[in-house]
């Protein structure tokens, strides 16, 4: 009776909301493509499950295919997190009325079952099963397959969910899964440790021995429980609080920044107002990301040659924050930017904290790709020359080009699959990271001096950063110049 009275309530105020019918089409239109995938897929399986024996002749097909069970797991659990939503319910009309908290907390959980991502390995492991094992396996057999496949469809959506929503607070879960799988990650990249000759042992293991399913039903029960838990404790509004309260504090406790007087605290705000909105901190998810892509091409003979190639990563690995933040530099104010007009009372300050800011986690990027040097001194070498360039000319670019910025972002709404701000001022700013290190080098690989074209590119940075007061000041007067367009801008709601 309960589960049908929250089911009638939430589907009231989805329909009465002022925006359903304008995304009534949006969701027409997505809907429709999703079929056109699904059935793209659904035939894809088909084809893929029919001639599997024949793709892999030298190989049992059941083992084989068991073997791409946890990477397409691990896949999906990395989708999720860009994708997925962390389901949602409006708790404080209930929580007056006599309503266990478990049932609130099980409903609420419950709704993420119906996810698109749940059903879609159906479609996959379906046709496999029709075509390459039902004729060798008993029905039993193929049963306890399937429900081994379904909890662990389960455990990667409940995991996926925990890991989302104790982002937030800066919980030990999120930081344990993600040293997890980049250290399995690692460890299978270089032969250490193989989750293909496990994986193809679990799943296979679970045909011939129906214990095994317990493995895959306690990692179940295990991130039911303790998603379960993380919801339980914060129901209410003051329990809420005191969780906010604790994140705040591990914030606020940079307090050397505090040492640089006004631009300091200037700094502080902006990575309080990264750490605690949504937008922001889901694009900082992809930081990791860039600072990984030397693992991907250094590893590479035919890359290690490149040497333009390997300015292109320098330049991305070293930046970043600085793309990721910079891109939307006045942008993440935008809901309070007429505040930020009538309090601030030195413009000069307020972008020259952005400066350092930038400078400082590009330097902090360099830092950590130093290990790099393993794969050979010239990779430090154009590690180094993009990281003063980045410091020197990335930032001032970034802030000439602020002040066409004027399209509103939302901080509450995730990263993923959000063009929200997005305008041409956003591939502008990413030029002198992509691009004019390259610009630079090439005349002297032309002329065979590719040490010196590499010494260019620092040298540029150098300058830049010499020169920083006066082209800050540029920026600075543009911006006061346009101050006003961009609050207008800023005012609008898409």
């Amino acid at each position: 009776m309960v589960l049908k009275l929250l089911i009638r309530n939430e589907w009231k105020e989805t329909r009465r909301s002022s925006m359903w019918e304008q995304a009534l089409g949006v969701k027409i239109f997505l809907g429709f493509i999703a079929f056109i995938v699904l059935t793209e897929l659904i035939g894809g399986s088909i084809l893929v499950a029919s001639k599997f024996d024949e793709i892999f002749p030298d190989d049992d097909p059941v083992e084989k295919f068991n073997s791409f069970i946890l990477y397409g797991f691990a896949l999906g659990f990395l989708l999720r997190l860009f994708i997925q939503k962390v389901p949602v319910l409006s708790i404080q009309p209930y929580l007056h009325l006599p309503i266990k908290k478990s049932t609130l907390v099980n409903y609420v959980l419950g709704k993420s079952l119906l996810h698109f991502f749940n059903f879609l390995p159906i479609f996959i492991f379906i046709p496999f099963v029709i075509f390459q094992m039902a004729p060798w396996y008993s029905g039993l057999q193929l049963l306890t397959y399937l429900l081994a496949i379904a909890f662990t469809v389960l455990s990667v959506n409940f995991l996926s969910i925990l890991f989302k929503r104790n982002l937030s607070g800066n919980n030990w879960i999120s930081g344990t899964i993600a040293v997890i799988l980049i250290g399995l990650g690692t460890l299978d990249y270089y032969g250490i440790l193989s989750v293909g000759d496990y994986s193809s042992i679990l799943f296979t293991e679970i045909l011939t021995h129906a214990a095994w399913i317990l493995l895959p039903l306690s990692v179940l029960i295990v991130a039911y429980v303790a998603n379960y838990k993380s919801l339980i404790g914060k129901l209410y509004p003051e329990e809420n609080t005191k969780f906010k309260k604790g994140s705040k504090k591990n914030i606020s406790e940079i307090k050397y920044l505090k040492q640089f007087g006004t631009i300091g605290e200037m700094m502080l705000l902006e990575i309080k107002l990264f750490m605690r909105n949504k937008r922001p901190k889901s694009s900082l998810i992809f930081t990791p990301m860039f600072l990984l892509y030397g693992f991907i091409f250094y590893t590479q003979d035919v890359y290690m040659s490149m040497t333009g190639m390997l300015i292109f990563v320098g330049a991305f690995m070293t930046a970043p924050v600085l793309m990721i933040y910079g891109q939307y530099v006045l942008s993440w104010e935008s809901s309070y930017f007429d505040g930020v007009l009538t309090h601030v009372d030195d413009f000069h300050q307020y972008f020259k904290a952005k400066y350092y800011l930038m400078a400082g986690t590009t330097l902090a990027a360099y830092i950590i790709t130093i290990p790099y040097v393993y794969y050979g001194f010239e990779i430090l070498m154009i590690n180094t020359a993009s990281m003063l360039f980045n410091i020197g000319v990335g930032p001032v670019f970034v802030l000439l080009m602020a002040s066409n910025n004027k399209k509103r972002l939302d901080l509450s709404k995730g990263a993923a699959f959000n063009y929200q701000g997005i305008s041409a001022t956003q591939f502008l700013m990413s030029f002198p990271i992509m691009i004019m290190p390259l610009l630079i080098y090439l005349p002297f690989w032309a002329f065979g001096q590719s040490t010196a074209g590499i010494i260019a590119i620092g040298v540029i940075g150098i300058i830049a950063f010499a020169f920083r007061k006066t082209l800050i000041k540029m920026a600075v007067k543009r911006f006061i110049d346009r101050r006003y367009i961009i609050a207008d801008g800023f005012r609008q709601k898409y």
